[in-house]
């Protein structure tokens, strides 16, 4: 199998599972814009940004040290035993003292929903950590089916809870930790890792081999918080719990353009780090290079031309103004996909202090733009300071990578994508009847004509697994 026909069969695949619990739970909008008040809304957001920022720094991002150590002994079951034994004992003791000491803290000052907190970065450090496993295995089914069943467990509990029961925020969070927590346990046995946890086993040297990788991503990590989620504090401290409400909403619609390029960064980081030292890397990073630009360049021009159309029907009456906001989250949505796109070939090259010194210079930016603009523009400044970070983190990213791979852009690509978002944009603010309808036919055509090779690949596997499946039907 071609490199190219690999990579799409592994993005199809973890877009599968994906799917469900990218898209199944922003399907969930409507429900919480019109069950929880704004206030309520944006304090759940919060508590979630802190787990987000929380469980890499207790894990060390050690669950990215085995997905990246995995790949280089797959079919060794022994050294993959010793791998996975030492990070979970690691983790689980490091886990126990952050329980302790959260504890501690929290009987001295008033965390809102601290014990929902607590229990979502348990949660989400043991489902986070079997997925990664999984990747590393290169199981990318039971990664996807794990990804279904978390969103399943979502969208039930989400219902059962805010809707039925009545219990708002409390539901939204329990719905959080039950989610992971079956995800979990569903890898766990799906993937027979009781075969490959022996607490006994802890090899320091390897454990320190693996903390050299995973420990800069740490502060990596604490600086993806600060471009995508200290804005919530700050708007939280400046504009009140409410406002920050709004914001989440806005922060929504960029979330299922981010979902859908996880399915493509997944694929194409396990991709990279397997063809890392093939002869024609370059030429092969470069054509995907130019193709995730393209399509995810498209991605963000369809969403901004089909908003104006579905927004209303995704969003509470109380939270209509996130609708101003979104035009620059998606583009600085867009510059994070191109982010995302080097991230891949850093952690290929297990250049991971490099990831994180490009991100604490796009963090930095973040924060001052938010803090700087806070009080003249309100939560425009938020998220154009989103922009511009990703923005800075994309350029220096290019140029840092430059002195080691040859990746090679088409320029016409990127004049053609700067015209037709300025296009689409302006439409999107008139939010005419017939401005709509010309802003998604042009878009529409621009982003077919943008992808013509990219949709071939599609279609040929899609015929592919058909014809597969005809004949396994027909047997």
């Amino acid at each position: 199998m071609s490199k190219q026909s690999s990579l799409v069969k592994n993005t199809l695949i973890i877009a599968f599972g994906k799917l469900s619990t990218q898209f199944l739970t922003f399907l969930l909008l409507p429900l919480y814009t019109t069950y929880l008040a704004t206030s309520e809304f944006g304090t759940v957001d919060l508590v979630m940004t802190y787990v987000t920022l929380l469980a890499p720094i207790i894990t060390v991002s050690l669950e990215m040290g085995v997905f990246r150590f995995l790949i280089d002994v797959r079919g060794d079951e022994e050294r993959q035993k010793r791998i996975i034994s030492t990070v979970v004992r690691f983790t689980a003791c490091m886990l126990a003292l952050a329980t302790v000491a959260y504890l501690l803290v929290w009987s001295f000052v008033n965390i809102p929903y601290g014990l929902y907190a607590l229990g979502a970065t348990v949660a989400v450090i043991m489902s986070n950590m079997f997925l990664q496993i999984a990747r590393g295995f290169g199981d990318n089914v039971k990664f996807a089916v794990g990804g279904m069943v978390a969103g399943v467990v979502t969208i039930a509990a989400n219902i059962l809870l805010i809707v039925v029961m009545g219990i708002g925020a409390r539901g939204m969070l329990t719905s959080t930790i039950l989610a992971n927590v079956a995800c979990a346990i569903y890898l766990f046995v799906a993937l027979k890792l009781y075969r490959y946890i022996d607490f006994c086993i802890h090899d320091k040297k390897l454990l320190w081999q693996l903390l050299g990788y995973s420990a800069p991503l740490v502060p990596n990590g604490a600086s993806w918080w600060a471009i995508n989620a200290a804005d919530r504090t700050i708007v939280a401290v400046f504009l009140g719990v409410a406002a920050n409400g709004i914001y989440a909403a806005a922060y929504r619609f960029p979330l299922v353009f981010n979902g859908l390029f996880s399915f493509f960064s997944m694929s194409w980081t396990e991709s990279a780090s397997v063809h890392i030292n093939s002869p024609d890397r370059d030429a092969f990073f470069s054509r995907t290079m130019n193709a995730g630009v393209k399509l995810f360049g498209s991605l963000g021009l369809v969403m901004l031309a089909g908003l104006p159309i579905v927004f209303n029907l995704f969003v509470g009456t109380a939270f209509r103004e996130a609708y101003l906001y979104i035009p620059l989250l998606i583009v600085g949505s867009f510059f994070n996909s191109i982010v995302g796109l080097y991230s891949a070939l850093y952690i290929a090259k297990k250049m991971t202090k490099q990831v994180m010194n490009t991100s604490v210079i796009a963090a930095i930016v973040s924060v001052v733009v938010s803090l700087v603009g806070i009080r003249f523009v309100g939560l425009y400044a938020p998220a154009a300071a989103m922009t511009v970070a990703f923005f800075a983190m994309a350029v220096y990213r290019h140029y840092d990578m430059k002195k080691y791979i040859a990746i090679r852009y088409e320029a016409k690509t990127f004049v053609a994508l700067m015209l037709l978002y300025a296009a689409a944009i302006s439409l999107y603010y008139m939010n005419t009847l017939v401005g709509n309808i010309v802003n998604v036919v042009i878009i529409g055509a621009a982003a077919l004509a943008l992808n013509r090779s990219v949709v071939a690949v599609l279609w040929r596997g899609v015929l592919s697994k058909g014809r597969v499946l005809a004949r396994n039907w027909r047997k």
